[in-house]
């Protein structure tokens, strides 16, 4: 009994020894010259988009061994190699690959460190844009064009996705090119120019968040209007040779902005000709021209003087600005010939088609 014992016994030993041999020799293919060491892998790689180049932000966790960084794209037809010098702990690198044509690419990268050990391959993706993205970029468009005493306004309708600036360029009213640059969240921007100025504008796109690059459309042109409107809100009928303000109003109906109501000359008893009346600016006004409107459905007025002057006197000094004479319609345009200015404005009517009556509805001023 003892001796089948130690047969047993010896022949599980021979046993385990030949199933040893038989384990190693699979091995034996990836041992065979050493064990193989690896570089540190990079820990995170992003590619962000410019026109036709991409930066290659990478990120490594003690890559102070590494002595370069492996780039390839394009099946490995294309790469770049990167010599490092990375500081213990987590580190970083930017790195621009420009000269790439407009598409999409998948990158492989690897560290090679200074043993000469190679990484595992990292793999990510990036596009480059250029001509064709371009080309579909549409311009912002404007929503109103306007023109103040003091400066041109321009109103945007909401900007394209991607649309980061806008761009307007102009002389201004010293006679300096001017560019204004404005963030595509605002809606509108004022420019410092006098009427009938052109300008030009674009807007300015990226094609992803952080894009090194910006990308212009081409230059659109417009113009500002020739002349604005001058504000009333300051001005005031100061005093008429006569009225009957039971009767369309008054004075102050020559600026309250309704054309239903008028200043009338007095009638019951009635008042000869010529009829007047004078309005504060509030400041001196420098006027293009002016529209004068008569009562609705009504053309008893017929001949209209305009004088400015700096005194309130209906006898002090006053200069001719231009003169006219209604003939069809309410309104009456009237030029400052003489280019008069002055702060304040005399409404002379002279004659009638229904003497001695007369009634104005409405007078603006428009500057440029």
């Amino acid at each position: 009994m003892k001796y089948i014992l130690h047969a047993f016994s010896y022949l599980c030993i021979l046993t385990m020894a030949a199933s040893c041999d038989k384990f190693t020799d699979i091995h034996k293919p990836f041992v065979e010259g050493g064990e193989i060491i690896y570089a540190v892998k990079p820990d995170s790689v992003v590619f962000i988009a410019g026109k036709e180049r991409l930066l290659m932000r990478l990120w490594m966790e003690n890559g102070q061994n590494i002595k370069n960084i492996i780039v390839s794209w394009n099946g490995g037809a294309d790469s770049l190699v990167i010599p490092m010098k990375l500081k213990t702990g987590r580190d970083s690198i930017e790195t621009l690959l420009p000269g790439l044509v407009e598409k999409a690419y998948s990158f492989n990268i690897y560290a090679v460190d200074g043993f000469g050990h190679r990484s595992l391959t990292y793999t990510q993706f990036g596009a480059t844009f250029g001509d064709a993205y371009a080309g579909s970029l549409q311009n912002r468009r404007l929503k109103k064009i306007s023109l103040t005493e003091t400066e041109g306004l321009l109103e945007w309708f909401a900007p394209a996705e991607g649309m980061i600036l806008n761009e307007v360029k102009f002389i201004n009213r010293r006679g300096t090119d001017t560019v204004v640059r404005f963030p595509s969240t605002e809606f509108s921007v004022e420019i410092d120019a006098p009427g009938g100025t052109a300008f030009q504008y674009r807007g300015l796109y990226i094609p992803q968040a952080e894009a090194i690059d910006t990308f212009a459309t081409a230059w659109a042109s417009d113009k500002l209007p020739d002349f604005y409107t001058i504000d009333r809100s300051e001005w005031e009928a100061v005093s008429v040779s006569d009225e009957t303000a039971g009767d369309g109003g008054g004075k102050d109906a020559l600026i309250d902005d309704n054309l239903s109501s008028y200043w009338h000359s007095q009638w019951g008893p009635d008042i000869d000709l010529p009829h007047w009346a004078i309005i504060d600016l509030s400041t001196v006004k420098n006027i293009a021209y002016f529209t004068v409107y008569r009562r609705k459905n009504n053309t008893n007025s017929k001949s209209v003087q305009l004088y400015l002057g700096n005194s309130s006197d209906p006898n002090g000094t006053w200069t001719l600005a231009g003169q006219g004479a209604f003939t069809s319609g309410d309104m009456l345009k009237i030029d400052n010939t003489a280019n008069a200015s002055g702060r304040y404005l005399k409404i002379y009517l002279t004659d009638s088609n229904n003497p001695p009556f007369t009634s104005i509805a409405e007078i603006y001023a428009y500057g440029n």
